[in-house]
């Protein structure tokens, strides 16, 4: 007997006697098993079993009507994952190309998570679009890993955009927005870079404390994540402070009062921010030391009342004329009271100057 090896088969040639001994041994001892087509026999190692090679069964790669190179770990985008988005597909066949490009894998995990697919679900995939397998070669790892892409909206960005807002709201007329403490747990993953953001808050922004707000970022018109978010706010107003302690009744002076940067927790629209707004008022209450000066702090002093002789003043580029007043009302500085002229002795209305000079306007 005499045998011949020629590529993947060796082909043996002698007495069926001899051939079937030689079958015998192999299949008992489980070494080889021989694969038989016609008069010819391939080797199979290690399973002990006779297999048929269809003619033709090995191709080529210029045979292919397709080929898939799955991406290593691949990242997508979208909701869906389609077969395009983590392989690279070539073909000499545009209409299977395409078909392979469009093949639907599943949906996409949720943005910054991944899942694992495998190869057999990919071939699963392309038999499901009736696509001969035999005719795609597909180059991927057993197990594939999906991620999804996702843009992290930092700690530091949300603060800005709620100091932004609180900033630019109407009703903060006042000072400066410190914004602290955002409280908001976890991170704040979105599926694109391309978004927008509207932010809502409950209640007045007014004022010092504890605020909450609500932020729904949207992509296309589309809100993709709403947030709850609290944060301490702290309104800084140039206010007039106490330097003195101001007794009721007092006349208020440049040397009680300074401005000072401070934190308000009432209503910013109270707070006296300018030293002309109060000087030499009255003060309605007793005002302690370091204390801010609110409207209601202070009233315009009365400078004259009922009964009391002023000079009434009448005055214009050309000349000036001053002569005695009883003052008929009592009022404030800026004030029009009655006043009447003892020379003439009319009554006429004049604007208060000061304790002791009513002003006739023309």
């Amino acid at each position: 007997m005499k045998s011949v090896v020629s590529g993947q088969k060796l082909v043996v040639s002698g007495q069926w006697s001899v051939v079937s001994m030689l079958l015998f041994f192999l299949l008992v001892t489980g070494h080889w098993s021989l694969l038989f087509v016609g008069n010819s026999y391939a080797y199979d190692f290690p399973l002990p079993r006779i297999l048929p090679i269809k003619v033709g069964e090995i191709k080529s790669s210029e045979n292919y009507k397709a080929t898939i190179n799955v991406i290593d770990s691949p990242s997508v985008s979208g909701e869906v994952i389609y077969l395009k988005d983590i392989s690279e597909i070539s073909g000499n066949s545009n209409d299977i190309v395409n078909r392979l490009r469009d093949i639907k894998i599943g949906y996409s995990p949720l943005p910054g998570e991944s899942q694992m697919i495998t190869e057999d679900f990919l071939i699963l995939c392309i038999k499901r679009e009736r696509i001969a397998v035999e005719d795609i070669k597909l180059n991927s790892p057993q197990r594939i890993n999906i991620s999804r892409k996702y843009f992290e909206f930092t700690p530091q960005q949300l603060k800005e955009a709620i100091e932004d807002f609180v900033e630019n709201k109407k009703d903060v007329s006042k000072g400066r927005i410190i914004v602290d403490n955002v409280a908001y747990k976890g991170r704040i993953i979105l599926p694109t870079p391309d978004f927008s953001y509207e932010i809502n808050a409950d209640g007045s922004l007014n004022s010092s404390g504890r605020k909450f707000f609500n932020i729904a970022f949207k992509t296309d018109g589309n809100i993709i994540k709403g947030l709850n978010v609290a944060a301490d706010l702290r309104i800084m107003v140039p206010a007039v402070i106490a330097v003195n302690h101001i007794k009721k009744g007092e006349t208020i002076s440049e040397k009680d009062i300074q401005i000072e940067d401070r934190a308000i927790g009432r209503d910013a629209s109270q707070i006296v921010t300018d030293l002309r707004d109060i000087l030499d008022k009255q003060a309605m209450v007793d005002i302690e030391r370091g204390e801010v000066i609110t409207t209601n702090s202070a009233e315009t002093m009365t400078l004259v009342s009922q009964g009391d002789v002023v000079n009434i003043v009448a005055e214009s580029d050309m000349f000036r004329v001053a002569v005695k007043g009883v003052v008929r009302d009592k009022g404030r500085r800026g004030e029009l009271v009655k006043v009447l002229n003892t020379s003439s002795n009319k009554v006429i209305y004049a604007k208060i100057i000061d304790s002791n000079t009513v002003k006739v306007e023309f």
